[in-house]
């Protein structure tokens, strides 16, 4: 993977991070989610559920065209996991 593949991946991830951030840190914003929220009961787990696999898959289906279900975007996610990451550990090892 060339650096500027590299930056570009690792740009986004801040961009999404910082998003993330302010929804769970500013009271202000539209879509606050407070942290004591998602301590209630479940919440954390229905928290991440959703930021891992309904709203990745939702968006997935909406830049496609597709209409993948949770499963099947699930393995998408899944074999882009072991493409990094086994394009990361090649990287490492020519460097």
């Amino acid at each position: 993977m060339s650096k500027k593949q590299n930056e570009q991946y690792l740009q986004y991830a801040a961009k999404i991070s910082s998003v993330l951030s302010e929804i769970l840190t500013n009271e202000d914003c539209e879509n606050y989610i407070g942290l004591e929220e998602l301590q209630e009961e479940d919440n954390l787990k229905h928290f991440i559920h959703a930021l891992a696999t309904i709203a990745p898959c939702h968006l997935f289906n909406k830049l496609t065209g597709d209409d993948k279900s949770w499963l099947e975007f699930n393995h998408v996610a899944n074999t882009l996991t072991f493409e990094y990451a086994t394009k990361s550990d090649e990287d490492s090892v020519v460097s």
